[in-house]
């Protein structure tokens, strides 16, 4: 945990990645709904909008990993060049894309969470070694297999700024549905939006900063940042 806080505040544009993902996701969601509501409501039209939802999700957190993976080996963090080494690897995010949204379906009625755990190296792999999906997954299972405490403390840790901000944004949500005044009513709801997505950006960026060092670990490879002694550089990097 101290360690994804001390790269992630050396290089706050691994921030902005995570908040870009955020607005995205968070707009397109707008739009799924506006138009389920529009048509009267379409169970393929639902299906459709969660799996591009998903697909937005990953590409912005594959971006996120390779900009992550950068910082941790010393090299200069690029917003634009992330994005652009992503787009190649367009095809395997999409075919992860539905897998990872029945995860996220599974975590939340909290079922299959070690199916949950077991692939969180999944898009690592994906992006980083340019690997297929099945072999992502194999990888992904082998590291979790051995480092399984790590993986469920630092997932719990890394969780917390979302944890702090959803109360008081559900909170002021409400206020805000509830006022009679709509101006009010109107930037309470605003206030709960933003302080909903500060915590998911804060929890995003930290989070691909701790998947991107696990990975890197699990292959023996690092980093000129110094962000954990057991890090190294590999004859191959």
């Amino acid at each position: 945990m101290r360690a994804s806080v001390g790269v992630v505040w050396r290089r706050k544009k691994l921030l902005l990645l995570p908040g870009i993902t955020v607005a995205v996701v968070g707009g397109a969601a707008a739009l799924v709904v506006w138009t389920e509501v529009l048509l009267g409501g379409s169970l393929a039209l639902g299906v459709a909008g969660l799996v591009v939802l998903s697909f937005l999700a990953v590409f912005g957190t594959s971006a996120l990993l390779v900009a992550a993976a950068d910082a941790l080996r010393g090299r200069p963090v690029g917003i634009r060049a992330s994005y652009g080494r992503v787009a190649g690897r367009a095809r395997p995010i999409a075919g992860w894309a539905p897998i990872g949204l029945i995860q996220v379906l599974a975590a939340v009625l909290l079922v299959g969470m070690a199916w949950v755990l077991g692939s969180y190296l999944v898009v690592p792999a994906l992006v980083l070694d340019g690997v297929r999906v099945r072999e992502a997954m194999r990888r992904s299972r082998e590291v979790y297999r051995r480092d399984r405490a790590e993986f469920t403390r630092g997932s719990t840790w890394l969780a917390l700024p979302f944890l702090l901000t959803f109360l008081p944004s559900v909170v002021l949500f409400v206020l805000g549905l509830t006022a009679t005044d709509r101006a009010l009513g109107a930037l309470l709801m605003a206030a709960a939006a933003l302080c909903l997505g500060a915590g998911t950006t804060v929890t995003a960026g930290l989070s691909g900063v701790f998947r991107a060092r696990l990975y890197l670990e699990s292959k023996g490879v690092a980093a000129a940042d110094p962000v954990s002694p057991g890090l190294h550089v590999s004859p191959v990097e």
